[in-house]
């Protein structure tokens, strides 16, 4: 089984990313944000880039599929 961690979106707006991640979870797909605090940061935004949804390798194909 592979444990490796993929992003399968980025986002500018947590609140962007915190409905995509509603998504996936309604669907039973486990999902992360990372980088969330980091962008809330205005000032961190230039150096640490956007938010990034991530899934399971193993899950990426279907989270693509249900975000379109």
């Amino acid at each position: 089984m592979n444990d490796s961690i993929v992003t399968v979106m980025e986002f500018n707006e947590p609140s962007e990313a915190h409905i995509c991640k509603g998504k996936l979870e309604a669907e039973g797909i486990q999902c992360n944000l990372a980088d969330e605090k980091l962008v809330q940061n205005t000032q961190l935004w230039n150096t640490h880039g956007p938010i990034r949804l991530q899934v399971k390798a193993e899950d990426a194909e279907k989270a693509k599929e249900i975000l379109g």
